[in-house]
């Protein structure tokens, strides 16, 4: 399965997040953009553990990162 992950980080945070979040296998593709979110980052996984074990336990305590929202891909 296959979700995007919003992030928005904290100020002058951007580049750090954005390296460190390409580093993790499960993320395919991440992208630097403009809007309410700061990063947006394709993930694919196995499953919904698989899922939120990426989000909570990876990107979650990347230093910079103030919040994150989960879109999955149904289609």
């Amino acid at each position: 399965m296959s979700a995007f992950i919003l992030i928005k980080v904290r100020p002058s945070s951007a580049e750090k997040v954005l390296k460190a979040t390409k580093k993790f296998k499960q993320v395919s593709q991440v992208h630097l953009v403009t809007g309410i979110y700061d990063i947006i980052a394709v993930v694919d996984v196995a499953d919904l553990k698989d899922l939120g074990e990426i989000v909570a336990e990876k990107i979650h305590r990347i230093d910079g990162v103030s919040s994150t929202i989960t879109c999955i891909k149904v289609k």
